[in-house]
């Protein structure tokens, strides 16, 4: 079993850490591979390059047990469609239970994704649900599981509802404190914060 984490990461914060390692902790995966891609199609371009969005994934995750990149969907390019990227993984790892982690603000709008209900005949959803964030009841409810040991019985189709640390940090708040050169170290591990300052990323730069 293998954890997908995916998104912009931009940049990557403690708030992705955190979740992905109290996603390793619960269930019996092998790793979280966290997925950034290439053209989000739910929000604007990232203002900084796809090298540098790796670059900082590398250097927060590096030493941290469980975790791991995925590159798949930046070296395919293009617009990153989740159905696309999970249809691949599949026929590249036939045998493998995936589990794509996904915040409870985006399980809320996962019915808008492409192919929504295709997705769900492929993988497991583990929905993060942070302090604050309600998610729909309505949303799949035939599919939901309360157990690991439920969603661990098959390899696909499932939903299961995890309970997660808060954490305030969100990458955009991390890119608006630093476009007005304001510190946002408590979101970010040291590397990543050293990295964004000897390249300039995000300085000046209106959301």
């Amino acid at each position: 079993m293998i954890g997908i984490l995916g998104g912009t990461f931009n940049p990557i914060h403690y708030g992705h850490i955190r979740a992905a390692e109290q996603v390793f902790s619960a269930l019996p995966v092998q790793e979280v591979q966290l997925l950034p891609c290439a053209i989000p199609v739910h929000r604007g371009a990232p203002q900084v390059s796809a090298k540098q969005r790796l670059s900082m994934i590398e250097l927060a995750i590096a030493g941290r047990k469980g975790l791991g990149i995925n590159r798949l969907e930046l070296d395919r390019g293009g617009p990153s469609y989740m159905i696309d990227t999970l249809r691949l993984i599949r026929e590249q790892q036939p045998d493998q239970t995936v589990c794509l982690i996904l915040g409870g603000d985006a399980f809320n709008a996962f019915e808008s994704w492409k192919c929504a209900p295709e997705i769900l005949d492929l993988v497991h959803l583990v929905v993060c649900q942070r302090p604050g964030i309600v998610s729909d009841p309505g949303i799949y409810v035939e599919r939901r599981v309360n157990t690991v040991e439920r969603l661990s019985q098959v390899q696909q189709g499932f939903i299961l509802f995890m309970s997660i640390d808060e954490c305030n940090c969100s990458s955009s708040e991390v890119r608006r404190r630093l476009a007005i050169s304001r510190s946002a170290s408590d979101c970010l591990p040291e590397a990543v914060s050293e990295y964004i300052i000897n390249n300039h990323l995000y300085e000046n730069q209106c959301e």
